[in-house]
């Protein structure tokens, strides 16, 4: 049964007095629940800023002063938006979460039965993070009946998340110092051998080679030098980045291209005559060889020395992490429950509800009427 839109006005019309009045009265009983049992929400907030700290072989690489790492100033950058990233998972941790539970007595209040809906109620309803990526800034608000105890909230997340952020970096700083100090002992004790290798070779043809041969390997063991040393930052880089960054792809590329470089070299017609001429004795070339390994494990050993220095440094480095820019504040303007919008919407819901339910009743009565106008006294269908 179809109505125009003349007949749904008719309805109104009618029963407009019952519209108004069950409207009215939702709108003064929300107003009521509103202004006198619904607890006010206070929002306390602070905004907060990374400091300029990047921890471990990252920070390392964009020292600019290590032999050989400058280059490495741009491939490490962009860690603003990245810590902001980790600030809000270590807010929004689990860990983090529970503690400020239980350091506030908060389920005492909330009344939830388990600890995993007390978080989950903490981090939708609790805690409110934004993020301002072209700053690299943070905001932390935190939503509670107590203006006070909003602001100690807040003031307890920034000391957790300062301290957990030290604790991660501090682990990070380790691992790496680890991971260092072992490549820097393996590449001592080769350095070693190659020396002895060296000294005993010179002591048995007391031997120092011509500067012809000399001035025509010297790009080639430059180059492999580099090679090695390179390969080093490789290595490094891939215990901080995962395989697909591309820093690593990058790295790769320039051992690569090295490695090309070399090998066209060493593919010289000039080259190849010198080295093979019978005035050059093997005793040189050896010399030289041995001479090349030593040069490469120096070269090695300079890159990983300050780097093991400062991984050490960062290790033991407990500085803070987060700058605040605007302290938490003692809110004295609630944020919750806003009274005007909660009323207006459930005046709005009122009338729908009232007006639609009034139409429905109209059509079911309408339709009994047609079903008692089309059936006689006996049963069958009167002739239309």
């Amino acid at each position: 049964m179809n109505y125009t839109l003349l007949e749904y006005i008719k309805i109104f019309l009618k029963y407009w007095k019952i519209i108004v009045i069950f409207t009215v009265a939702v709108s003064l009983i929300t107003m009521f629940v509103v202004l006198f049992v619904m607890d006010p929400i206070y929002l306390s907030n602070c905004t907060i800023k990374t400091a300029t700290r990047e921890s471990g072989i990252s920070n390392l690489m964009n020292m600019a002063s290590l032999p050989g790492i400058s280059e490495f100033s741009e491939l490490s950058g962009g860690t603003t938006l990245k810590e902001i990233a980790l600030y809000e998972n270590i807010l929004l941790s689990r860990k983090c979460a529970e503690e400020t539970i239980n350091k506030f007595s908060l389920n005492d209040e909330w009344k939830l039965k388990y600890m995993y809906d007390a978080v989950k109620h903490f981090r939708e309803s609790v805690i409110e993070i934004k993020k301002d990526k072209i700053a690299g800034t943070m905001e932390i608000g935190v939503y509670d009946k107590n203006p006070y105890r909003a602001k100690e909230i807040v003031e307890f997340l920034i000391s957790k998340l300062n301290n957990i952020y030290i604790e991660l970096s501090v682990m990070n700083a380790k691992n790496n110092r680890e991971f260092i100090e072992n490549r820097y002992n393996e590449v001592r004790k080769d350095l070693k051998v190659m020396e002895d290798s060296l000294k005993n070779y010179q002591d048995t043809h007391g031997i120092a080679p011509e500067v012809q041969v000399q001035a025509a390997l010297k790009v080639e063991i430059e180059i492999e030098a580099q090679i090695k040393s390179e390969e080093v930052k490789l290595e490094l880089l891939k215990k901080i980045l995962s395989p697909e960054e591309s820093e690593i792809k990058v790295q790769e590329e320039k051992i690569y291209a090295l490695k090309k470089q070399l090998n066209d070299i060493r593919n010289k017609p000039n080259n190849s005559d010198l080295l093979s001429s019978k005035g050059m004795p093997e005793v040189v070339l050896n010399y030289l060889r041995l001479k090349r390994e030593v040069e490469i494990q120096n070269k090695i050993l300079t890159t990983l020395i300050p780097l093991l220095e400062q991984a050490k440094i960062e290790e033991k480095r407990d500085t803070p992490t987060v700058l605040i820019m605007d302290p938490p504040n003692v809110p004295d303007k609630k944020a919750r429950p806003k009274r005007m919008v909660i009323t207006a919407i459930m005046t709005f819901i009122a009338f729908v509800f009232s007006y639609s339910s009034l139409i429905l009743y109209t059509k079911i009565r309408d339709y009994r009427n047609l079903i008692k106008n089309n059936v006689g006294e006996d049963g069958k269908n009167k002739q239309i």
